[in-house]
């Protein structure tokens, strides 16, 4: 074998593993996406647990934002897809099914249960309940105590 003929080989391999690289590359998902899935998910995961820490007391995007070190723009950009709900969305309804469980289960009255979730208004949550399950706090504990019995 020449030494021409040995450049020719290497040359061709080289390009034959080129092309090759490149299948692979356009075949498989680069590893961009599995880290950026992965970073979502770790956010995600930290969100849900901060929202079912603190949702009696912060009731905005902006808080948990500052609380995981994101902005609300891209805390929103993660939890849209992901849940189909905007943030505002699941902090309401975490916030909603606490009020049920507590309408539901004790006989405390919607003032204190208002305060325990971190409303200083009460009427303010009675409208926040009803503009969330068309339905006042009162009634609905009516209508449950109601099935309850």
């Amino acid at each position: 074998m020449t030494l021409a003929q040995h450049d020719l080989l290497v040359a061709y391999l080289r390009i034959f593993l080129i092309n090759a690289s490149r299948l692979k590359i356009e075949q498989q998902p680069t590893t961009a996406p599995g880290v950026k899935e992965n970073k979502e998910h770790h956010i995600l995961q930290k969100l849900k647990d901060a929202i079912e820490a603190n949702f009696r007391a912060k009731h905005s995007p902006g808080d948990y934002a500052a609380m995981l070190y994101v902005t609300t723009k891209t805390l929103a950009k993660v939890s849209k897809p992901h849940y189909n709900k905007t943030l505002s969305n699941i902090i309401n309804e975490r916030i909603i099914i606490e009020a049920k469980r507590e309408l539901y289960l004790t006989n405390k009255a919607v003032k204190e249960i208002a305060y325990e979730l971190g409303y200083e208004d009460e009427y303010y949550f009675s409208r926040f309940f009803k503009v969330n399950t068309n339905v006042s706090p009162q009634k609905y504990r009516e209508t449950v105590a109601y099935a309850r019995a």
